[in-house]
């Protein structure tokens, strides 16, 4: 009798586990190209907090890495595709807007609308002497032909050469293909071995700042996920867990002390491709 009811309960916990596996449901996500073994990074760990606050209980979250080298603009081509569970980060823009859902909340606060130069060492005395952005005419930016950024520079009348690739950009400024190269304050520490192998420094004087925001965004059509994904942001901030994993972050540290360890002069830009009734948080 003990061996029956032995097996009876081994037959029933099977059972059970063939119930509780079948109900368990996959949600898979794929993400714009990034190494797998950069999943810990700021922003997919990121996006896989929200989506698991905002997940159903029988529910296991994916998040895929594409092996596929695109650029931004093949990118936002590729998420524009119907049928697709695709998200993108990147800065906003009218044109994006229109070709793509975006989830406005900004991914790294205000801290993505502020850029700092870096120059050549030689140019430090030179750029020293820069008090507006007047001054700032007299030299010649270097940007990536498919951001935003080179747009709003050249709105605000600052000279700007194209380039591709940000590694490419450094060695390019080396070069003296132009004289400066504008860099979000939350990049610069995750950047340090292309300023050092080329012989550049971090300007100590300028902060260039306009708003900027960094977005998600998805497919046009794809009211589920975007909806997912503005329900997971609203947990995580009324939880206190961005906050939290913001300001637990290595690059947002580095960028808060940047902040701290000089009286950089402050030249403030328009961004006239900011998107009308634009409400970043």
């Amino acid at each position: 009798m003990v061996q029956f009811w032995f097996c009876l309960t081994l037959v029933l916990n099977s059972c059970f586990s063939a119930f509780v596996e079948a109900k368990v449901s996959h949600y898979v996500v794929e993400v714009q190209v990034v190494a797998p073994e950069r999943k810990g990074d700021y922003v997919p760990a990121l996006l896989s907090m929200i989506l698991t606050a905002s997940k159903a209980p029988d529910e296991v979250v994916e998040i895929i890495f594409s092996d596929r080298m695109f650029s931004q603009a093949r990118w936002i081509a590729e998420v524009q595709k119907q049928n697709n569970n695709n998200v993108l980060w990147t800065v906003t823009s009218k044109e994006r807007e229109q070709l793509l859902r975006p989830i406005r909340i900004s991914l790294y606060k205000e801290l993505w609308d502020m850029r700092l130069l870096v120059i050549r060492k030689q140019d430090e005395e030179k750029f020293a002497q820069i008090k507006n952005k007047d001054d700032l005419t007299l030299h010649m930016a270097g940007q990536g032909a498919h951001w935003p950024d080179n747009a709003i520079l050249a709105a605000n009348g600052l000279g700007v050469t194209l380039g591709s690739g940000t590694e490419n950009l450094y060695k390019m400024l080396h070069a003296k293909r132009f004289d400066y190269f504008p860099r979000s304050i939350v990049e610069l520490s995750s950047e340090s071995r292309f300023v050092d192998a080329n012989d550049l420094v971090v300007e100590k004087n300028i902060l260039l700042s306009y708003p900027n925001p960094m977005y998600f965004f998805v497919n046009k059509k794809n009211n589920e996920l975007a909806e997912r994904i503005e329900r997971g942001w609203e947990i995580i901030i009324k939880n206190g867990e961005f906050d939290k994993f913001f300001y637990s972050d290595a690059q947002v540290k580095a960028a808060l002390e940047q902040l701290k360890k000089y009286d950089r002069q402050i030249i403030r830009l328009n961004n006239p491709d900011l998107p009308d009734n634009n409400s970043a948080k």
